[in-house]
């Protein structure tokens, strides 16, 4: 990647803040947060997609667009099952929901329990919570 990209991308996503901000009605770093999270945020860095060529309204579409496709992925019932397993490691662990999220996204978690929603939502929670912990242990490894 060039320097003009690598110097393009922070002003691409300053106004990409702005927009989704303005569009959502949050505030500026609840925007910068929505960028972060979403996967699409790294493709700016892919030299070969070119992302920051287009413009803040497509950048913000691409984005939605991600956005629509997770949660159609994911049915109802294991969202229902993820949240419910968030919240109650939150409370098992004595940490805010925002912390829990934080480290199921950067361990996987949340991949895990959906993808193993199955089996995973005939155990008990006291189960549950131990097996989360487990997966996020070998993660650290």
């Amino acid at each position: 990647m060039g320097v003009y990209e690598e110097n393009i991308i922070p002003i691409k996503i300053s106004r990409l803040a702005e927009y989704v901000s303005r569009v959502k009605r949050i505030s500026l770093d609840d925007a910068l947060l929505y960028i972060y999270i979403n996967p699409m945020y790294e493709k700016l860095y892919d030299e070969r997609s070119k992302w920051w060529y287009l413009s803040t309204e497509a950048l913000y579409d691409e984005f939605e667009l991600w956005r629509s496709r997770q949660t159609q992925d994911v049915g109802y019932e294991a969202f229902e099952f993820y949240t419910y397993c968030l919240e109650k490691f939150a409370l098992a662990e004595r940490i805010s929901g925002l912390r829990a999220w934080v480290i199921f996204k950067e361990s996987e978690v949340d991949k895990y329990i959906t993808d193993y929603y199955d089996l995973l939502h005939t155990q008990g929670t006291e189960y549950v919570i131990e097996d989360i912990r487990r997966f996020i242990s070998r993660r650290k490894i």
